[in-house]
């Protein structure tokens, strides 16, 4: 077998690659089938006397790789490479620190390295002799070397520390910066991104003119065909029936979204006398094309197009690390379209997108080419006006309004009135994080909204609203991290029979929040930021969950259990399918009586939320639980919603109640909605019952229940539980 020289192989490329892979590599040496050293690297050399020996002792057993510990913290992986015949080619002795030998062999990475070094080596013992042969295998390895470069260039890890157009303005520059050809263009359709890059800065040819080949012809067919193109001569671009000719050989590869549809295009081109573009070259570029999938896929909004919001705080993150320090300031928006539940409702999900898509067009289209605009929720966008003041932000963002309410957006015959709600933050020197600027963007916006659609809120510290906002933003913290440290506690309020004893005592379960020192906070400090901030759904969840556990632990012990009410949100009823299966298999897997379970559901929200309030009802009431429907009387429309609603009680609001001894307007609305009620076979549930002369006036109208401080004042619902009679006691 012929003697190859060390160099033509060179295994101190391969060294520099490997140290990348595992930076605590020191030396590195390659013995050929004969046992002979080849190679050894110059960096900390190993002793081959103290290798050699275990080389022999390795090559005679039946592993392919060995860990041998050499001492000073260190330790040699001794690695086979095997032809295709099974005989072994080469062994590599590869030193590290103890921590990192052990995974040099199961390193995947290091195992493609691998085969790319026995390929080399095995090419170079059948070139040996062949002088020009061995040059143009010696080219063929140092593109190989720059291949590899470029593959491993961009790192995954990459994806979290740079915005999206950072990302692909890179991934251009290194496939520039590795490949020897005059142009390389990145195209993505729907993102507003084409991004090029000449060799040297130096336009050789018409850019323009291929860019709109590259748009026009090749874009189109790789649409319905996604595959790699390379084009070097005429009768290539004949064999893909292009009719527009261009003078340049080019390589074209796809770029995909998450269902693989094409959304883009990466292209490398150079003039005719350049060399034939290989197999190699498009290979390579469908690797780079993959990458700039994966980042259009990471940091790009699918619907709109525009960055996303994960994108756009690492861009407002690299802006305020470029300003630390600097007068210059920045303004961010969040921008809310109007009634787009509205929206969807009449006209659907799809006419909904759309809509979001021509909002996301309209902003994008109305900003400096330097600021962003990102798509940061469902309905809802982050603009960042870089080296822009407050008043010229509200000026750009009052035209900004005019314009979206300019849209003419009609479908099937529907015309809809369109419009955004807008809030508006400074960046400064103050501003300590994202996450806080994020947020006070976001008080500003609902600040705008609370005050009517189509306005503009701009942050104002001493603004009133705007504290109530921040207060409200600290509750959020608190309430987040109750749930997640079952902070909450049950508390219960009797509802007491007026007329006649039932046979089980009923209970209104009220909640309540573990302060850090102890005490329990009432729910008027933090409810009202569950509502504004849309937590109470998962409020709702966490007190069934905790109510019908409760229960039925304390059936399992006593055998007597009591019925108990559970107030419901609006917010929950928004997925009244989900949420209805929710209690569904809770009562399933703990086994209650349905009929102990009443829901309490509020007039407004049932009015406002009136199919899915139905829909709920109806499908909770078929497991066999009961419904009241709360503050009644206080709606426009209580009596003729009310036919609609399979509901057991009324409870009717106490603000009428609390006046009814004195007031007879108040007595008459009590009365009136008890006849009512009793009507429609319902029973009635007076609140705020707070004396005797109240109990005593709802007795003579004829109401069946009532709640209040006159009968008891909430106590904690686990010393309710071990204060009922237990009927297992009884018995024996």
């Amino acid at each position: 077998m012929a003697t190859v020289p060390d160099s033509s192989v060179h295994f101190d490329h391969y060294l520099t690659l490997l140290k990348g892979f595992c930076p605590d590599v020191r030396a590195m040496v390659v013995f050929d089938h004969e046992q002979s050293c080849i190679w050894q690297g110059d960096a900390s050399p190993l002793d081959l006397d103290q290798v050699v020996p275990q080389l022999k002792s390795f090559r005679a057993g039946d592993s392919d790789d060995v860990r041998v510990t050499l001492g000073d913290n260190a330790s040699l992986e001794l690695i086979n490479l095997r032809n295709t015949h099974g005989e072994i080619a080469l062994t590599l002795g590869i030193e590290a620190v103890d921590k990192t030998v052990q995974a040099v062999a199961a390193n995947q990475n290091i195992g493609l390295l691998n085969e790319f070094l026995l390929a080399d080596y095995e090419q170079s013992l059948a070139l040996a002799t062949k002088e020009d042969e061995l040059n143009h295998m010696t080219d063929e390895l140092t593109r190989r070397y720059e291949e590899l470069n470029l593959i491993y260039k961009a790192e995954d890890q990459a994806l979290n520390i740079y915005h999206g157009r950072e990302l692909l303005r890179q991934l251009v520059m290194n496939t520039s910066r590795f490949l020897n050809v005059d142009i390389i263009f990145l195209y993505i359709a729907g993102k507003n991104i084409a991004m090029h890059k000449y060799k040297n800065d130096n336009p050789l040819f018409e850019s323009d003119k291929l860019f709109d080949y590259l748009r026009d012809s090749v874009y189109p067919l790789l649409e319905t065909d996604p595959q790699s193109l390379v084009i070097n001569h005429i009768e290539d671009a004949r064999m893909h029936n292009f009719t527009q000719n261009t003078p340049y050989k080019h390589v074209v590869s796809p770029v995909v979204n998450a269902e693989n549809q094409v959304i883009g295009l990466l292209a490398i081109a150079s003039q005719n006398f350049s060399v034939d573009f290989s197999n190699s070259d498009r290979n390579l570029l469908d690797v780079m094309s993959k990458k700039a999938s994966k980042i259009a896929q990471s940091h790009f909004d699918p619907l709109t197009g525009l960055e996303n919001s994960n994108s756009f705080e690492l861009i407002i993150k690299d802006l305020l690390k470029q300003s630390s320090g600097t007068d210059v300031n920045h303004a961010i928006a969040n921008v809310d379209i109007d009634r787009m539940a509205v929206v969807n409702d009449i006209s659907g999900r799809d006419v909904g997108d759309l809509l979001i898509k021509k909002v996301g067009q309209k902003l994008a289209s109305m900003v400096r080419s330097r600021d962003v605009v990102a798509r940061i929720g469902s309905d809802k966008f982050g603009v960042l006006l870089e080296n822009c003041d407050l008043p010229t932000a509200q000026i750009v963002m009052k035209k900004i309004s005019h314009a979206v309410s300019a849209i003419d957006f009609k479908w099937e015959g529907e015309s809809h009135e369109i419009s955004v709600s807008i809030g508006i933050a400074p960046i400064t020197a103050e501003t300590q994080s994202v996450t806080s600027l994020m947020n006070a963007a976001e008080t500003a916006r609902n600040v705008s909204k609370e005050r009517g659609r189509n306005s503009i809120h701009v942050l104002d510290l001493e603004d009133s609203n705007l504290l109530e906002r921040k207060d409200q933003i600290r509750w959020v913290g608190l309430i987040q991290a109750a749930l997640r440290e079952d902070q909450f506690m049950l508390y219960a309020q009797l509802i007491k029979p007026l007329k006649t004893k039932t046979a089980k005592p009923h209970y209104e379960l009220l909640l309540r929040m573990r302060g850090n020192d102890g005490s329990v906070i009432p729910p008027g400090k933090f409810l009202p930021a569950a509502e504004n901030f849309y937590l109470m759904s998962s409020i709702d969840y966490w007190v069934i969950g905790q109510a019908f556990s409760e229960l039925a632990k304390h059936n399992r012990e006593s055998g007597q259990g009591c019925e108990v009410s559970i107030n419901l949100s609006g917010q929950s009823l928004s997925d009244p399918v989900g949420f209805a299966a929710y209690i569904g298999n809770k009562l399933e897997q703990h086994q209650l009586d349905p009929s102990d379970i009443c829901f309490e559901i509020t007039e407004s929200s049932a009015i406002e939320n009136i199919d899915d309030a139905r829909f709920f009802i109806d499908q909770v009431g078929a497991y066999g639980c009961q419904f009241s429907l709360d503050d009644f009387g206080t709606g426009l429309s209580s009596f003729a919603y009310l036919k609609n609603l399979k509901v057991s009680y009324l409870k009717i609001d106490g603000s009428f109640v609390t006046d009814i001894v004195t007031d007879p307007v108040s007595e008459s609305m009590v009365s009136a909605i008890n006849q009512v009620g009793h009507a429609m076979q319902l029973q009635t549930i007076a609140e705020f019952v707070e004396n005797d002369a109240i109990a005593q006036k709802l007795v003579d109208i004829g109401v069946d229940y009532g709640q209040g401080y006159g009968f008891g004042k909430p106590v904690p619902f686990d010393e309710i539980l071990s204060s009922l009679p237990s009927s297992k006691s009884k018995s024996a």
